[in-house]
């Protein structure tokens, strides 16, 4: 029985009477424009967060949340929704992600205060789970020997759309306003879901487990405080410092509630006996640093290349353009993991990625303004380092998990990497908050993410491989960020 995300079993049952080929490809293509429009309207807020900040009067740790608030809601969102897959049916749960991600869209593109922003953006991350159930319907409904090509399709997919948002959204903003960003993307998922629900068929879920309500509200729990007590850190000063640290740290109590919660019921949220293997452990112990360096940047890229005086001075026009190397890097990185994988194991190319995202970020910070071919050669290495490390962790987690688990360990996998980066996006605005945006602040803020990847090189290269080295055991490596 699947236990999370795009969970339920690896090999599927299919229907005697097999859909032909151009039913496969009408699927596609609507899983297509899912994710394109997903990938899309997931990163075009990144570059206008300086300018959302500004305009709305939001102080940089709150401003900090329009991503990691999405990230905490889509941490959640995505084993429930993977449960709740394997009871109602994959292509249901799908088209209520969509739909979520629709109603938070609209409400940002109408949103007149932060707060409504902020929440609006928390209701997007209920369709973190698009990806995911994506990858699972082509298990579902493809024959075995088109699986693969399929699965690359939806990675190039959203990695276009990953470049589309970051590309176009300072444009849109400049012409009309932010709130246009939000309104494009509700009218690309609102044309996707009538194709999902046309082209992609519906199946009854595979199982009937339990949804762990508690357990979801925990994680939850865990996540908004230790988020809240990072954010609050910054403007604390002396006795006052007591507050967050009492956050975070009942934050970090609540977590371990949660592990033991999860490793006694029955039917738990994330099933954490993936994680007992040293390979498992090792491997996603390095994804919290996968998480934290990308989305670190994610965050500090916009903020630093708008800065006057230490920065370019960008506007909000040509903001986007210096995450578009990142992310022209990212679609790279993928395959080009498989190749230096050949005649080795995954190890290989996660080393790589990590030493990559160290030397992209730090190269960052210390480069700063000076010089803007070199900070954007910067911004590619860091998106090489994110495809390299999200295909080889992905892949190392499969590799060790049998048949039965290896969607769970996927999931997992991608949970643990959001997890990282919404305390890579906040922990990155405190730190600027705390040390100021002169040259020191930059320098300290890409330094920890650079830290964070370089003390996880030697972890990656050592991952335990106690297993026969194979291929993957059947489910593909959720590619998204």
């Amino acid at each position: 029985m699947g236990r999370l995300g795009t969970g339920g079993r690896a090999a599927v049952e299919r229907p005697d009477t097999a859909p032909g080929p151009g039913t496969h490809r009408r699927a596609l293509a609507a899983l297509v424009l899912a994710d394109v429009a997903f990938a899309y309207q997931q990163t075009a807020v990144v570059p206008v967060i300086p300018l959302i900040e500004k305009e709305l009067g939001v102080p940089q740790a709150w401003g900090a949340w329009l991503l990691s608030g999405y990230l905490l809601v889509a941490t959640v969102a995505a084993p429930v929704l993977g449960r709740l897959a394997d009871r109602h049916g994959r292509r249901a749960m799908l088209l209520l992600g969509l739909g979520f991600f629709l109603a938070g869209s609209i409400a940002a593109a109408a949103a007149p205060a932060p707060v409504v922003l902020i929440a609006a953006r928390a209701v997007q991350g209920v369709g973190g789970a698009v990806f995911p159930l994506s990858l699972s319907i082509v298990r579902e409904e493809f024959p075995p020997g088109r699986v693969g090509s399929a699965t690359g399709v939806l990675t190039g997919a959203f990695g276009i759309g990953t470049a589309l948002g970051f590309a176009t959204a300072g444009a849109l903003t400049e012409a009309v306003s932010w709130h246009l960003v939000f309104a494009v993307g509700a009218v690309v998922v609102a044309l996707a879901m009538p194709m999902v629900v046309r082209w992609v068929p519906s199946r009854p879920g595979p199982s009937g487990g339990a949804l762990d309500v508690p357990g979801a509200l925990l994680l939850s729990g865990v996540l908004a405080l230790v988020l809240v007590g990072l954010t609050l850190l910054p403007q604390s000063k002396g006795a006052a410092w007591a507050v967050p640290g009492g956050l975070i740290a009942a934050g970090l109590a609540a977590g371990l509630l949660w592990f033991r919660r999860e490793n006694r019921v029955a039917e738990p949220l994330i099933d954490l006996r993936t994680l007992r293997s040293p390979a498992q452990v090792w491997t996603n112990g390095v994804t919290v640093a996968i998480g934290y360096a990308l989305f670190g940047t994610f965050y500090l890229v916009p903020q630093f290349v708008g800065n006057g005086s230490e920065g370019f001075g960008a506007g909000t026009g040509t903001v986007g353009l210096y995450l578009l190397p990142l992310a022209v890097g990212q679609i790279l990185g993928g395959p080009a993991a498989r190749t230096l994988q050949k005649g080795g194991t995954p190890r290989r190319p996660l080393a790589a990625g990590m030493a990559a995202l160290a030397a992209g970020t730090a190269a960052c910070g210390l480069i700063g303004g000076s010089s803007r071919p070199a900070f954007l050669a910067a911004a590619f290495v860091i998106g090489c380092g994110a495809g390299l490390t999200i295909s080889a962790s992905g892949t190392l987690v499969n590799v060790q998990a049998d048949r039965e688990h290896a969607a769970v360990s996927t999931s997992v996998n991608s949970t643990v990497r959001r997890v990282g980066g919404s305390l890579g996006s906040q922990a990155s605005a405190a730190v600027i908050i705390l040390v100021g945006t002169g040259r020191g602040g930059w320098l300290a803020a890409f330094g920890l993410a650079a830290a964070f990847a370089l003390v996880s090189v030697p972890f990656a290269a050592r991952v335990p491989l106690p297993g026969p080295e194979g291929g993957p055991s059947g489910a593909p490596p959720d590619l998204s960020t």
